[in-house]
């Protein structure tokens, strides 16, 4: 996909939707359009390869570099899921670094063993870094692009990151519940104006389970609205949803924030 129709062009770099279902792959045959992988989002920027998250959507990611960067929001599993059957991970001319909070390596380590699974980090033949990342930190890829973080309201934490480059933005905060941050100013600023904004739209309107950590398609569309981004991307969607039932709530987005979209599986959306 390009941009879309209607829109301001945003530039700088080509973001990828590998995954953008939310809890578990699973839909009974229901979405064929929209697919059925969970979370993982890749950013190609500067020449640098960036990775959001790992669920079964990370199976099939290339990365055309040596050195490939992925960012946990937080270790639900349908955010790392996808770890064990990434091919890349096994490959020894390559270099990985993970970023997420709290002690990153124990946490993968305790995942990616028995009785979890059968085997762990061990059996992989890449190189791995693993950086314990503050929120509110910038994390330097490179001297052309940067990565700033921010704390999101969902149960046991999750950070937001923010890829900045050429000017441009691209901005994920997804498992967050958006009605505990109307007053945040931080939160606010952080996702002001972006590029690209992906905003986590597990529920209907009207129906936000308070406590569960996720948000609707209308806060989404009015969050948007409100800090001024140039598209909205809505992600984590419900594994009961059927692509009839998506396309509708992208209509009412749209309805409140024109520039809204509803992601899917290997959409492309280039920020040029």
């Amino acid at each position: 996909m390009s941009n879309v129709k209607g829109c301001a062009t945003p530039t700088g770099f080509e973001v990828t939707f590998l995954g953008v279902s939310g809890s578990c792959a699973h839909n009974n045959g229901n979405r064929a359009k929209y697919g059925t992988n969970s979370l993982c989002v890749a950013v190609e920027a500067g020449g640098e390869t960036l990775i959001f998250d790992a669920g079964t959507g990370i199976c099939g990611a290339q990365s055309p570099n040596k050195h490939t960067h992925i960012f946990f929001t937080h270790y639900h599993t349908d955010h790392i899921s996808g770890l064990l059957f990434y091919p890349e991970l096994f490959n020894p001319q390559k270099r990985f670094s993970f970023y997420g909070f709290g002690d990153v390596r124990a946490t993968i380590d305790k995942f990616l063993s028995p009785p979890l699974h059968p085997v762990g980090l061990n059996v992989f033949g890449a190189e791995l870094d693993f950086i314990n990342t503050i929120s509110g930190n910038t994390i330097t890829i490179s001297d052309k692009v940067s990565v700033k973080t921010c704390d999101l309201s969902h149960p046991g934490g999750a950070i937001g990151y923010r890829v900045e480059y050429d000017g441009k933005s691209f901005c994920y905060c997804v498992d967050c519940e958006l009605a505990n941050h109307q007053d945040d100013e931080k939160l606010l600023e952080f996702t002001q104006g972006a590029d690209l904004l992906v905003l986590d739209s597990f529920f209907d309107d009207g129906r936000v389970i308070p406590g569960w950590g996720h948000s609707s398609w209308r806060e989404c569309a009015e969050w948007a609205k409100r800090v001024e981004a140039k598209q909205l991307a809505l992600f984590h969607h419900s594994f009961k949803w059927t692509d009839d039932e998506i396309e509708v709530m992208e209509a009412k987005a749209k309805e409140v924030f024109p520039c809204s979209f509803a992601a899917s599986d290997f959409m492309q959306v280039k920020l040029v």
